[in-house]
């Protein structure tokens, strides 16, 4: 229950920041809920497959999906695309957080 708490409010969180235009778009969704399965994804494999604590496991799910995430806004800023987006960064940092919030609900564990 309590890890559902704290879901809801990261989601509420989100909901402020989408006032702003840059801040809204069916991109930033994509961002967060990639980010979230990418998450949960990289834990799954790190525990079950690469025999990982879970300590070791969460830490490498945050840094694949930071390191996948950053690389996606540089490649939209090297090829001119769409250039660097703090927003999506925000919303892939919040997807992160979904992600562990589900990780320690033992949701995939």
């Amino acid at each position: 229950m309590k890890h559902k708490i704290i879901l809801l409010l990261i989601f509420l969180f989100c909901i402020p920041l989408s006032a702003h235009a840059s801040w809204t778009g069916k991109d930033k969704i994509a961002h967060f809920l990639g980010s979230t399965y990418i998450t949960c994804w990289n834990y799954g494999v790190m525990r079950d497959i690469g025999g990982c604590n879970a300590h070791k496991s969460k830490t490498m799910a945050i840094s694949m999906t930071v390191l996948l995430g950053g690389g996606k806004e540089l490649s939209d800023k090297k090829l001119g695309t769409t250039g660097w987006s703090w927003e999506d960064m925000a919303y892939n940092c919040a997807g992160i957080a979904a992600g562990l919030v589900l990780i320690n609900a033992r949701t995939f564990r």
